[in-house]
């Protein structure tokens, strides 16, 4: 396993798309950090503090991502039949499958890094410390970035293993992001609106399904802060979004006919 994850991070390490996606990342929070940076010099100033909290209105990114990162990692490879020959070749369809899904998974995690890492350090040094009232100070918006990643780090790597289940299930690759969408996104929303029309004690129990998706939990955390049984909850849920997901995927993987 250790072997084939390791030749997947030299594909990663060999592809200009891990780079480009990154640089245009990157090339959008410079662009966002300097517009509070001229915002200040041409009006009332936006602080370090102000400017980062704007990260917790941003979690759905993070599950875009996720179909980025699960198409550099699986580079179309039903279209390319190069799965095929991985499968020829004698590697087992488990291992295939978990080492792609930790690829993805570690590319995901060194985009958080150097993503926060940049658009938080650009704003430390293009704007003020410290700004007028009715903003957060440096060390409470820090601290609610950093509550807020880590409670949205367990939900985006449910997404990840929703979108490499996606990607091994289906053959087509637009086929594999439109799953991906419905699941993660539309989904919810489904569910919600069924559970409102039909009501009762079914109704309720759907209503109750639906405080457990992804984006659900992810809109909850921006209110709470600081809620260390929330950080629990979303931990849990994480967790079964990654091992449900993980066990269809291989299970369907293994029924799959490769052509």
């Amino acid at each position: 396993m250790l072997n084939y994850i390791r030749a997947e991070a030299y594909k990663l390490l060999c592809r200009p798309y891990t780079y480009i996606t990154l640089a245009v990342m990157l090339a959008l929070e410079g662009i966002f950090a300097e517009g509070f940076a001229f915002h200040n010099s041409h009006s009332s100033a936006t602080p370090f503090g102000g400017a980062i909290v704007n990260i917790v209105g941003m979690g759905v990114i993070g599950f875009c991502m996720c179909m980025l990162t699960g198409d550099i990692v699986f580079a179309g490879q039903y279209k390319n039949s190069t799965l095929k020959n991985e499968v020829s070749f004698g590697l087992s369809r488990t291992r295939i499958y978990l080492g792609k899904l930790i690829a993805q998974t570690l590319l995901s995690l060194v985009y958080l890094v150097v993503m926060m890492a940049f658009f938080i350090g650009l704003c430390a040094i293009c704007l003020p410390m410290e700004g007028p009232a009715g903003f957060y100070s440096s060390g409470d918006a820090l601290f609610i970035v950093g509550y807020f990643l880590a409670a949205a780090l367990p939900l985006w790597l449910g997404a990840q293993a929703a979108m490499c289940m996606c990607l091994f299930l289906t053959s087509g690759e637009m086929t594999s992001y439109f799953l991906y969408v419905g699941l993660v996104f539309v989904l919810e929303t489904v569910v919600d609106v069924v559970g409102l029309l039909v009501g009762g004690g079914f109704g309720e129990l759907l209503l109750n399904i639906r405080r457990h998706f992804p984006g659900f939990l992810m809109d909850a955390t921006k209110s709470l802060v600081g809620d260390w049984g929330h950080m629990g909850k979303v931990w849990l849920v994480g967790a079964f979004w990654v091992a449900a997901c993980t066990a269809i995927g291989l299970y369907g993987f293994h029924k799959k006919e490769i052509k």
